[in-house]
């Protein structure tokens, strides 16, 4: 049976199945039942020196069989130890009747044991049973090949051994009938009877990768021994929550794995999102970054055993994934030891398999809708109103003339209200958007060499007229293994292309008036007009028509290519001893075009020779990564240890070229070679610009992992980091981690406690390192001046290099529970953690004196706290039968605070404050945090905000300084509840969304509601800007009186609390596996599955989301089949 587990259940005629199944679907759509039943067919249960009586009492319990025997037949007061884990009920009967000359058989709800009967002749010489006997055998893997280090164990006695180099194992004196298991690090465990010479195929299955952790570096750890914060998630689970891309699903999964959301991109297919784990160990705006530097608090991101960039981990096929590892805390990312302390991803894709020849294609396919309704516009007859209340078309007291003129342009505007205009101008820039991805792959081959070639070509077309992200991609890999050497190569290349909206800001669309009609050829939606008789007053319109400006010709465009090349060798030197070693080179090219149109409506008042603007940029990189790895393993009675020896060097070179070219020939398409010249030729510095860069690292590792019994658990780790991100004088940095762990139901006196499985505490602290912020910190900049002679070009310093510069080290401490209760029917974990930053590389303004701006330095410390957790209920696990019914639930929360700047962040603290920023760095507040005036409300006499200073006096006038910590962007808390159903070949997964007490900026009501300047009056503006504000002596209200067009500054009345739900995934699927038309068709499977995502979102709060380009929701299809 190899392990599986074996559910008994009375049989139903298949018509009445089918009605219980659809009506219990039912049920389980409607979110009513609470309970459900489900007949045991397998037994856990570990205990020494316990009565057979009660063994048998304990699987009556767990099976729902009753024994029936006969106290002649069978001593129940006799003494045994067992040691089932999930074992199927045959099995267990097996090892509690080993040695007692007994049989049983399983009859209707009994499980009947008498005397055995004699043997026949034949069967007594052809069995291999054997009676305290010596056992021989071989364990290969799913190839094939031997598997050395194989954990072999007699269950219920201390006698264990591990397979040698060759898969070989030897047990001597072995009883008779006895179970031995055996395990393996990735493989499924398995459970069969002593024979005198066995030959065993343990398999690898998807399910078991949640008990390896692979670190993506070689050192693969044992789940259950392991004391670091890991999460593991398979292709299928990913798949199972959308298929557009790994960070989508993630964000599903995991309860520390968040994505900030991004109400300026929205939905757009061109942007990157910012991804935290576990909260914050830097601030966007402390650090000066090279233009190769990314986010301070972004992950490393992993794949295929080498370092690569988020943007790659998006554009990847998710059909080639294998299985992505989080690693959180110090123990499970100190080996990455100066780039882990924001987490690490590892992206592990499917390698090929020794079989015969396998073929597979996949077809997904995306329907993508812009979500508007989250726009509350006024129409034609409210904007107009609007208008006149907030004196648009009243005259300056005095200069009573120019009324004339206003009266005319409001009778004009008047008019095509009257006359049904009222145009809806958000539709325009955006369409139905659709992504079609189509992926091939091919594998095969024999016990020493495995192939396998793929390819994938994606087409997505965003929700904005004309954005689009495309892509294309192969990969070709090879594994050959030959007695104790393997070698495998991958190698990929993937291109992509790009393009923005030609029709620019959705928010341009947004502030168009609804009292203008379309007019694609108009240039403009209104023109200045000349004096009104007896008026020298002129309007000034000019309302440029959007749709006009789309259509010129403007573009912006991107190009991208990936190559790279992978090579791992393996060789065992001994069974306990593997040397391994790996090299990676990578190039990638990309470019840029941007070009305005001469035609735009921007350059309407500008010399000829200086209309339309080109930009183009190219870049370069080339990299090189070579590690060794050594790798010790040995398990002596219960005592098991590893040891690894790492080391590894990279090399990176950037460069980017950049040119700009302005003024262009009416009507031209954007062809550089019809520019009349460089930009900035006029003030003398119109140049070509380039740069370079040099990244260079070097690290050496060494940990090592020790369990006794499986209980009791160690785990350390040290790691030295040598980089160019240092000052010269520390090019030198030590990480470092040590663990400790207690698998608390191993333990003899939990034996008795049957409701107990799993339960295992771990605690683990360590240094690890961030090296987002590039090598600016640690080079000087030379800018070479725009002017020259003969004698050549001078340059002059604009960056100065700190020598000095250390590397940036976060301390982490985490503790966890990990449980599973009830048979396995609960089961979660709760994780605490502790991050201390300190050394932040931070930019320092210099006094101008110096002659450059500004330099870096290690300054202040940044302190993360949280917490996260899962629980999840098996409500019905029949695995005979194909049925499961899970619900699950996470949960995290952090906070940050800053400490150690003092007063030397003080000018930059005074910039944010000028430039009315709602950003702050000082002691003891968060990056989240929110500075704003503490407002009282608006006076109902006057209409006019008053503010409560910090000393408790009351005022009418805004004062920066007095500004305070309002609010925090930071949820108090934020999860996903996940509601996930199979039934044999169907599923249906549904995952939502809840962030509660976040804090954030309505910039709907800061900018359209208030902050209202008399230019901006001709912009059409939110709802609430005429229905909620004051309007006389006397009104309640929440915002400014409406005839105020004065600047509104940021005060507590913008920050509001919100709480969100949403249903982030809704999948349903059906895989077709044992259907004769699939195999008849030449199939092995067919999967079809449809997704919605994002389709419903609640909130507490009503603002734009998506500024710049709108959010959408979607619908998915996905089709795989395999031949």
């Amino acid at each position: 049976m190899n392990g599986e587990n074996l559910q008994l259940k009375k049989t139903l005629p298949r018509s009445r199945q089918l009605i219980v199944w659809l009506t219990l679907l039912l049920f389980i759509c409607n979110s009513l039942p609470s309970f459900a039943f489900q007949p045991k067919a397998q037994v856990t249960l570990k205990a020494n020196n316990i009565s057979i009586g009660r063994v048998l009492t304990e699987v009556k319990r767990q099976t729902g069989l009753i024994p029936f025997y006969s106290n002649k037949v069978l001593n129940d007061k006799e003494k045994i130890s067992v040691n089932f884990q999930q074992l199927e009920i045959e099995k267990a009967m097996e090892a509690i009747l080993a040695g007692k000359n007994l049989q049983y058989e399983v009859s209707d709800k009994y499980i009947l044991i008498k005397a055995a009967s004699a043997p026949s002749a034949s069967s007594t010489t052809s069995s291999q049973q054997v009676v305290n006997s010596d056992i021989t055998g071989k364990v290969i893997d799913e190839k094939g090949a031997p598997l050395a280090g194989v954990n072999v164990v007699v269950v219920g006695t201390n006698l264990a051994t591990q397979t040698d180099g060759d898969g070989q194992f030897t047990l001597k004196n072995v009883k008779e009938n006895a179970i031995l298991t055996f395990s393996f690090i990735g493989y499924r465990s398995l459970q069969l009877t002593a024979k005198a010479k066995m030959k065993v195929k343990l398999e690898p299955t998807e399910l078991n990768l949640k008990e390896v952790v692979y670190t993506g570096m070689g050192i693969n750890r044992d789940a259950k021994t392991f004391t670091g914060a890991t999460a593991t998630y398979t292709g299928e689970q990913l798949k199972a929550i959308g298929n557009s891309n790994i960070i989508q699903s993630l964000k599903a999964l995991d309860p520390a794995f968040i994505v900030v959301e991004n109400n300026l991109k929205g939905s757009d297919p061109n942007s990157t999102p910012v991804i935290e784990i576990r909260g914050k160990t830097g601030a966007a705006g402390l650090t000066l970054q090279d233009q190769y530097g990314t986010d301070p608090n972004q992950p490393l991101f992993i794949l295929d055993g080498f370092e690569t960039k988020l943007q790659t981990i998006i554009d990847l096929d998710m059909n080639r994934i294998q299985s992505v590892v989080i690693l959180k805390d110090a123990a499970s990312t100190a080996l990455y030891g100066s780039k882990a302390s924001n987490g690490v991803v590892v992206v592990e894709t499917i390698k090929p398999k020794e079989g015969k020849l396998r073929f597979s294609y996949n077809n997904d396919f995306k329907v993508e809708a812009p979500d508007l309704t989250v726009y509350n516009l006024m129409n034609s007859t409210e904007k107009l109103e609007f208008e006149k209340l907030s004196g648009r078309y009243t005259a300056n007291p005095g200069v009573p003339e120019d009324q004339i003129g206003l009266d005319q342009s409001y009778s004009t505007h008047l008019t095509a209200v009257q006359q049904g205009v009222n145009t809806y101008w958000l539709n325009e820039p955006v369409r139905i958007g659709y992504t079609k991805n189509n992926s091939v792959s091919v594998s095969g081959g024999d016990q020493n060499l495995q192939y396998g070639v793929g390819f994938n070509y994606r087409q997505q077309d965003g929700v904005m007229k004309g954005s689009n992200r495309n892509g294309w991609g192969g990969n070709m890999n090879l594994a050959y293994r030959k007695s104790k050497l393997s070698i495998t190569n991958n190698f990929s290349v993937s291109g992509t292309s790009q393009a923005a909206s030609p029709y620019g800001s959705f928010g341009t669309w947004a502030n168009q008036n609804p009292y203008y009609k379309k007019d694609p050829d108009a240039k403009w939606l209104e023109q200045t007009r000349a004096p009104a008789l007896n008026s020298t007053f002129i309007l000034p319109l000019n309302v440029p028509n959007p749709i006009y400006n789309a259509t010129v010709g403007s573009f912006n465009t991107g190009t991208g290519l990936d190559l790279t090349n992978s090579t791992n060798v393996k060789i065992e030197l001994l069974p306990e001893l593997r040397l391994d070693g790996g090299f990676q080179i990578a190039k990638s090219e990309g470019s840029t075009t941007v070009f305005t149109s001469p035609d735009n409506t921007i350059y309407e008042n500008t010399d000829f020779t200086l209309k339309g603007k080109y930009t183009d940029g190219k870049s370069e990189g080339l990299s090189y990564t070579g590690n060794a790895l050594l790798s010790f393993g040995k398990v002596l009675g219960k005592h098991s240890i590893t040891a690894n020896a790492r080391s590894e060097f990279s090399h990176r070179f950037n460069s980017s070229l950049g040119n700009t070219y302005v003024g262009f020939p009416v009507g031209s398409n954007g062809n550089p070679r019809f520019a009349f010249s460089y930009d900035g030729v006029a003030s003398g510095i119109g140049k070509p610009s380039a740069s370079q860069t040099v990244y260079r690292t070097a690290n050496a590792l060494v940990s090592a992992n020790y369990s006794y019994d499986r209980r009791y658990l160690f785990d350390a780790s040290y790691r030295l980091d040598g980089s160019t991100s240092y000052g010269t004088n520390n090019r030198m940095a030590p990480y470092y981690s040590t663990g400790i762990g207690w698998n608390l139901s191993g333990e003899k006196f939990m034996q008795g406690i049957s409701w107990i499985d799993n339960l295992k505490f771990s605690s683990n602290i360590g240094v690890t390192g961030n090296q987002n912020f590039g090598s600016v910190a640690s080079s000087s900049v030379y800018t070479y001046t725009s002017s020259y002679n003969k004698f050549g070009q001078a340059l002059f310093l604009t960056s100065v290099a700190n020598p000095d510069i250390k590397a940036q080290k976060t301390l982490q401490l985490s503790n966890s529970i990990n449980f599973s209760l009830f048979n396995k029917k609960l089961s979660g974990y709760f994780q605490f953690y502790n991050k201390f930053t300190n050394n932040i590389v931070v930019s320092i303004d210099n006094a101008s004196s110096t002659g450059f701006t500004s330099h870096q330095e290690n300054l202040g410390n940044l302190t993360t706290k949280g917490f996260e957790m899962r629980l999840a209920y098996n409500v019905i696990q029949n695995i005979k039968s194909g049925i499961n019914w899970t619900i699950s639930a996470t949960a995290s929360h952090t906070t940050s605070a800053y400490g150690g700047f003092g007063n030397s962040l003080s000018r930059l603290n005074a910039t944010q404050e000028a430039n009315k920023t709602y950003m702050r760095f000082q002691d003891g507040n968060s990056p989240s945090a929110i500075w704003a005036a503490r407002s009282l409300g608006i006076d109902p006499a006057t209409g006019r905000e008053m503010f409560l200073m910090p000393n408790g006096d009351y005022t009418f006038e805004y004062n920066y300084a007095a500004t305070q910590v309002i609010g925090n962007t930071d949820p108090l808390i934020q999860g996903i509840i996940t509601n996930s159903i199979r039934i044999k070949g169907f599923n249906v997964n549904m995952s939502m969304r809840y962030s509660q007490g976040a804090d954030i900026i309505n910039t709907a009501l800061f900018n359209k509601v208030e902050n209202i300047s008399y230019a901006q009056l001709s912009l059409n503006q939110d709802k609430r800007a005429l229905y909620e504000r004051w309007q006389k002596p006397g009104d309640i209200a929440q915002f400014k009186g409406i005839s105020l067009t004065d600047a509104t500054q940021m005060s507590s009345r913008f920050v509001q609390r919100e709480n969100v739900f949403s249903f982030e995934s809704i999948s349903v699927g059906y895989t077709f596996e044992k259907a004769k038309w699939v195999k008849s068709m030449g199939m092995n499977g067919l999967n079809f599955s449809a997704y919605t995502n994002d389709i419903l979102r609640i909130s507490t709060v009503k603002r734009e989301r998506g500024i710049d380009y709108p959010f959408a929701r979607s619908v998915s299809f996905s089709l795989r089949a395999s031949f």
